[in-house]
């Protein structure tokens, strides 16, 4: 994707602090299953090009969904960290159903790199928010 030397951070949480984190910084009053904290945004966005960002991953949230999707929590988890590291890169799923083919053609992508089977997703790209 262009980044072979670029740095993340990677912070795993609890529900309480995702909480915390998302009422912070998106003045929603929940917890949710992954934050992205974009570097490469904004005015400053070119001083450290080879610094993303954060993805902050709920670890109860990620335990709660492998167990209700009868998927293991290393895939859950994988699955994730591909959602925020396409949030960081600019994808945004929210911003046009466009968009959100996009990402999750990507998403795709990223997971079979990772040696995962398309169909153990299906779950979570057809119900995804």
């Amino acid at each position: 994707m262009g980044f072979t030397d670029a740095e993340l951070s990677i912070l795993i949480v609890d529900d309480e602090e995702m909480n915390r984190l998302n009422l912070q910084y998106r003045q929603v009053n929940t917890s949710t299953d992954v934050l992205a904290f974009p570097m490469l945004e904004g005015e400053c966005g070119d001083i450290v090009p080879d610094l993303l960002g954060d993805v902050v991953i709920s670890a109860p949230t990620a335990r709660g969904m492998s167990q209700l999707h009868h998927s293991s929590l290393p895939r859950v988890l994988d699955l994730l960290l591909v959602h925020g590291i396409l949030h960081l890169l600019g994808y945004d799923h929210e911003h046009s159903e466009e968009e959100a083919c996009r990402m999750e053609e990507k998403t795709l992508e990223l997971l079979r790199m990772l040696g995962h089977a398309q169909e153990r997703f299906d779950w979570y790209l057809k119900g995804s928010d």
